[in-house]
């Protein structure tokens, strides 16, 4: 009987995080707590759903941070979580400035883990992307 060491055993792969939000500030500023709480993983960017949907159906996501509301883009922020929750792989949490139960109520039954609303503190932010992300990636 053969058995492998801990040694043998391949690296767990970085985490993909796809950052959906109209606003290049926004977007920045999730990267950074993104980049600050897992030790590595690839983070990628979108200004709009039809970049997301092209981004997520490409490459495999573990976490997604959407904006639901996305001017200029073809689909509701609703109907891009509803579409990036039908992957089991992909935690969709959405980070926006709405207002709006009814759209927040929607965006949780199609699978989104959590609805954190704008603004938010970065302090509060870093725990909850640690929350969010495998136990194997979070940095110390």
């Amino acid at each position: 009987m053969v058995s492998a060491s801990r040694g043998d055993q391949a690296p767990a792969p970085e985490p993909t995080i796809l950052i959906v939000d109209d606003d290049a500030t926004t977007r920045s500023l999730l990267r950074a707590v993104v980049q600050e709480s897992a030790a590595h993983c690839r983070v990628y960017e979108a200004g709009d759903s039809d970049t997301a949907l092209r981004i997520a159906r490409s490459t495999p996501i573990d976490l997604v941070l959407l904006d639901i509301v996305l001017p200029n883009s073809a689909l509701s922020g609703v109907m891009v979580c509803q579409e990036l929750c039908r992957d089991q792989r992909t935690r969709v949490v959405i980070v926006s400035g709405s207002s709006s139960k009814t759209i927040m109520d929607a965006c949780l039954s199609a699978g989104a883990l959590e609805c954190v609303k704008k603004p938010f503190s970065l302090d509060d932010m870093r725990p909850r992307v640690q929350g969010w992300l495998p136990a194997l990636v979070v940095s110390a």
